[in-house]
């Protein structure tokens, strides 16, 4: 259970890393690809922190190692940014959550469903 300061660290966590990666971080790699945080995860010490993404069409092993190289730049800009007691270590997550949705979109789309028989109720029995 996070508590207020952990709620309040991972909002401010979540905009000054997306400013961070969309602005601040040189890499033409990293420009061209699509990359939206979906959460922050921030431990009750301070010291570990979870970054989930998802990238819209790309490689994401490939923006994770990117990522991951570009740590130390990252934790300086953070400090930067907001105050934290600590920086924290930052471990970046591909979030699958889009990927799963679109497969079971695609599931669901296959399926053979029958439409449903409009019954007429203005009829009298």
């Amino acid at each position: 259970m996070e508590n207020i300061r952990q709620q309040r660290a991972n909002a401010e966590l979540i905009k000054a890393l997306s400013v961070i990666i969309r602005d601040r971080i040189n890499d033409p790699r990293l420009k061209k690809e699509f990359i939206t945080l979906t959460y922050t995860k921030i431990s009750a010490d301070f010291r570990h922190c979870k970054v989930g993404f998802d990238v819209l069409s790309g490689n994401k092993d490939l923006v994770n190692k990117l990522l991951k190289k570009c740590e130390g730049f990252i934790k300086r800009e953070l400090l930067s940014m907001i105050k934290l007691p600590f920086a924290p270590e930052l471990v970046f997550i591909a979030d699958e959550g889009s990927d799963n949705s679109k497969r079971v979109s695609e599931l669901l789309s296959k399926l053979d469903i029958p439409a449903p028989q409009e019954s007429n109720d203005d009829e009298e029995i």
